[in-house]
């Protein structure tokens, strides 16, 4: 019997520590933002609630990535999508003009490591990219 046991060429770690840095920027972004709301006077348990509906969509995909499924990866893409949404039409609000650019930066960041990081996988799996 012999060993097909490869190591993991260095692009497709590097690709899942950038998706994963950006999956955690992106909490750490809406961690943020509700810091920031208490600060400027809102109660703490809206601030609580807010952070929890911006963020429990993500926590749902947290075990399938620290598991390393491909499905995981695939469908936090398509979620991203709609946090995209979001921080465009944030974007053209003027008084969160910054946050809006930052949260779309993020969420694209997200959405592009994470499609390198499924098709370097693919790759090195030796499944198909069609």
């Amino acid at each position: 019997m012999t060993d097909t046991w490869q190591p993991v060429p260095a692009i497709v770690k590097r690709t899942r520590m950038a998706a994963m840095a950006s999956y955690f920027g992106l909490i750490g972004l809406f961690t943020g933002d509700a810091l920031v709301s208490m600060f400027q006077g809102a109660p703490w348990y809206v601030a609580l609630i807010l952070w929890l509906v911006r963020v429990a969509p993500l926590f749902i995909f947290l075990p399938g990535l620290r598991r390393n499924h491909l499905r995981t990866y695939a469908w936090l893409s398509f979620a991203i999508m709609l946090y995209f949404m979001h921080a465009v039409n944030v974007a053209f609000i003027p008084a969160d003009r910054l946050y809006g650019l930052l949260y779309s930066l993020l969420c694209v960041s997200v959405f592009c490591t994470l499609v390198l990081y499924i098709r370097a996988a693919r790759k090195h799996l030796g499944m198909t990219l069609q």
